[in-house]
């Protein structure tokens, strides 16, 4: 395997850059990189399932464009477990003031090369 995604540091700062990435062009090539073609991203709220890279990317420059460059907010990390083939993500977005305003997990299944095949994203976590 010689694709670097799959060591944990590096995999971590990478799932995270397909969301808060500045430029568009970029966090598509590497939500190309990240995630298996046909891989899905399941939403607790809105009830919402993606599928396929293309409508992937297409839901993350909606949420960048109107959470993270819209609202100015930064998520980051502050969990991180696993089990198995699962990895489990908890992420918090903070506000420009410092005030963390919104919590989140993600369970993130990765195939042997390192791409995400499914991951389920649960939102208003404590």
């Amino acid at each position: 395997m010689t694709d670097t995604t799959r060591t944990d540091a590096n995999f971590d700062a990478s799932y995270l850059r397909t969301w808060t990435e500045p430029d568009a062009g970029q966090r598509r090539a590497l939500i190309e990189q990240m995630w298996a073609p046909h891989g899905s991203l399941h939403i607790s709220s809105p009830a919402l399932t993606v599928t396929g890279t293309a409508d992937i990317a297409e839901h993350i420059n909606r949420v960048h464009n109107d959470r993270i460059a819209g609202q100015g907010l930064i998520f980051s990390y502050d969990q991180r477990m696993e089990s198995g083939d699962a990895l489990l993500l908890r992420w918090s977005m903070t506000a420009p003031s410092g005030d963390i305003v919104g919590r989140g997990v993600d369970t993130v299944f990765r195939d042997v090369d390192g791409k995400v095949t499914r991951a389920y994203m649960f939102m208003g976590v404590n």
